[in-house]
């Protein structure tokens, strides 16, 4: 088999991959629904610096192919799968890694709909996503918006609830009522940097309970 042949045979593998597993596990979600981080994030300066996905074990190249993969699920609207996992748990993470993009909007809606025992939540920095999800009213489904001291001052406008982070040391969280959940700079399931605690610091990435069906704080503010 020569080289051109070895190319072709590798692309058809490519294209038919499918993970043994849609929902992608992890101590502290539980599950959560990935996405890549190209083509779908706008971070802001802070998260591009501090971002967790970027590096680790969620930037392997089997990772990062699954990732794809959810977005073009998603996008295709192909749920059969997805619903059948979904289905087993109380809460699933949407956005685990990277960001949804409008594409995706409509099979997250079908998804929620077809799960009405299982929570949908997450976070975006994407205000008109934000919108959307949560204009829909479904009961089940929610995002915070997710801003630091690097947002643009458009962002802070959106009136709805909101996560603040990654946060550093010398970052002060504003005394804002719509901040429900503080994250301090981590990495690998470890906080970096002696970040003072907040009231509002998620206690997952503090280590103080098992993990966020625990703790709820950030889809109980509904």
């Amino acid at each position: 088999m020569d080289s051109k042949q070895i190319m072709e045979l590798s692309k058809k593998i490519r294209k038919g991959y499918t993970p043994g597993q849609y929902l992608s596990e992890n101590s502290k979600t539980c599950v959560s629904i990935n996405l890549p981080i190209q083509g779908h994030c706008k971070p802001t300066k802070r998260c591009l610096q501090d971002c967790y996905g970027k590096s680790g074990h969620t930037a392997l190249p089997g990772n990062l192919r699954k990732q794809r993969f959810m977005s073009k699920c998603l996008e295709k609207q192909d749920l059969t799968h997805l619903i059948q996992e979904c289905l087993v748990y109380s809460s699933v993470r949407l956005n685990g890694i990277g960001d949804m993009n409008p594409s995706h909007l409509p099979a997250i809606f079908s998804l929620a709909k077809a799960c009405p025992q299982t929570e949908f939540w997450g976070m975006t920095r994407k205000v008109s996503i934000a919108n959307r999800v949560n204009g829909k009213s479904l009961e089940n489904l929610s995002l915070l918006v997710s801003v630091d001291t690097t947002s643009p001052k458009a962002v802070w406008k959106y009136p709805g609830a909101l996560c603040f982070g990654p946060r550093r040391p010398e970052d002060k969280v504003p005394n804002d009522k719509r901040i429900v959940t503080v994250f301090p700079r981590h990495h690998a399931g470890r906080v970096i940097g002696n970040v003072p605690s907040h009231p509002k610091d998620c206690p997952a990435v503090r280590h103080t309970i098992s993990g966020c069906v625990e703790c709820q704080q950030c889809w109980d503010w509904k």
